[in-house]
């Protein structure tokens, strides 16, 4: 039986495997805790659907490797719109729940991310 952290390694070594090819997404995902701590996630989550242009693939990466990985522990759905709608109703805690864990998550993601690069 895994450990709920080991669980958040193996789900982000899997997406920095898969994501890191693509142009920019290290350097986002490394800014990714600091938008989450000053930002919130809701307004996070936002920003990453938003961005168009430079890195647009590595935001949406992005975003679907948070969305993820909230659906995954069973806190908001996958679905950008639905996971909205969710934390507009949802209580202060399970709100403040959902941002811990993925910021949890970010931390290895930040790591794996680096350490691809170098692999």
């Amino acid at each position: 039986m895994n450990t709920l952290d080991q669980e958040r390694a193996q789900y982000a070594w899997e997406r920095a495997n898969r994501n890191t090819v693509v142009d920019g997404y290290r350097e986002m995902v490394k800014g990714a805790p600091a938008l989450v701590m000053g930002n919130g996630l809701m307004a996070t989550l936002a920003y990453y659907r938003s961005r168009t242009g430079c890195n647009e693939r590595a935001a949406q990466l992005i975003l679907g490797d948070l969305l993820g990985w909230l659906a995954k522990r069973h806190i908001v759905p996958a679905d950008f719109s639905t996971a909205m709608n969710a934390f507009f109703k949802a209580e202060a805690q399970d709100v403040m729940r959902a941002t811990d864990e993925a910021l949890a998550m970010l931390r290895w993601l930040r790591q794996f991310a680096d350490a691809v690069k170098d692999a």
